[in-house]
């Protein structure tokens, strides 16, 4: 997203330009409803996975790192990390292990404030993008999001409540994405993961700190949970040059905030076809009020921003079904 190449960007990474493709906002498509809303400023970024872990690799042994490939950590030393055969010796330990974050629970800080689980699945599909929009489709127990990410490459990405549902059984519930990837090769095994909303009760202890998904993570569907590691760490690395771990707490509160509230949402039109059904069509009757809410989501303004007038039109069209 848009906010998560500006926070790369502060952070000194250039992401390759021949294996990227910029994406101008997102649409969303129920059934016969579409509705559309283009980002304020700037663009977003599709980009493979591992062409992201290529370049964040690249920036940090630029910068200096010592990378340990091969070896895995065993826990945690009074003074440093134990690697079982020795111990690193550090002044900080950064949990940036994921979901399953070891370092979150060597630490003592896996106590959860809350917990929603759904599942995901994603393959990408050799066919030119019809769009520069990312598409989020809904159906009606999961969502299949298309992203741009190459002049002939698109990524499938399927998020459901269903653990069962595969990707091309999503794909063939949905008349209109079939069309698009009809006679469309996979170039990519299916792979699942979970997708989780998650809340941690401290993302610090002591001389341990957690950023990313083991500091806790926000729905997929929000796209954001690259770029808040990429916030994260910026706030993270502000607190240790003041030798304040209590500093990065507050700012990694703040900056999940807006994400958390979006996710909620998110899953509740997941949850209610009714809800959903008239939210997507109240946003496509008010574009102007999409837009809005997409710069509210990126940081760009803030909820006080969202004009009353479009808050109460769109709550009165989903309230009575008129839109």
């Amino acid at each position: 997203m848009p906010d998560g190449v500006a926070a790369l960007g502060s952070l000194g990474v250039a992401m390759p330009s021949d294996r990227t493709l910029p994406f101008r906002g997102i649409r969303f498509i129920a059934g016969q409803t579409s509705t559309d809303a283009l980002f304020p400023e700037g663009t977003g970024l599709g980009i493979r996975r591992t062409t992201l872990h290529e370049s964040l690799t690249m920036h940090a042994c630029d910068a200096g790192a010592t990378v340990l490939w091969g070896e895995m950590a065993k826990g945690l030393a009074p003074d440093g990390v134990d690697m079982g055969s020795h111990v690193i010796r550090c002044r900080w330990v950064i949990g940036a292990d994921g979901q399953n974050s070891m370092v979150r629970k060597w630490a003592g800080l896996h106590d959860l404030r809350f917990e929603r689980i759904r599942f995901g699945h994603r393959s990408h599909f050799e066919v030119a993008p019809w769009t520069d929009l990312v598409e989020v489709y809904w159906g009606d127990d999961f969502q299949v999001v298309i992203t741009p990410v190459g002049s002939r490459l698109v990524c499938a990405a399927l998020v459901s409540r269903n653990p069962r549902l595969r990707l091309h059984e999503a794909i063939a519930a949905i008349p209109r994405l079939s069309l698009h990837l009809s006679g469309a090769t996979a170039v990519t095994k299916e792979r699942g993961a979970v997708s989780v909303l998650r809340g941690v009760r401290a993302v610090s202890r002591g001389r341990v700190a957690l950023v990313g998904d083991a500091s806790g993570s926000v729905e997929s569907l929000t796209g954001e949970g690259l770029c808040l590691a990429f916030k994260q760490v910026i706030a993270l690395a502000d607190a240790i040059s003041n030798g304040d771990l209590s500093q990065y707490a507050a700012a990694h509160r703040r900056i999940t905030r807006l994400p958390n509230a979006m996710s909620r949402l998110l899953l509740a039109m997941d949850r209610h076809k009714l809800l959903r059904n008239r939210v997507i069509r109240a946003l496509e009757a008010r574009p102007r009020a999409f837009s809005q809410l997409l710069e509210t989501h990126l940081g760009g303004g803030s909820p006080a921003t969202f004009h009353i007038g479009n808050l109460l039109g769109l709550g009165w069209q989903v309230l009575t079904g008129l839109a």
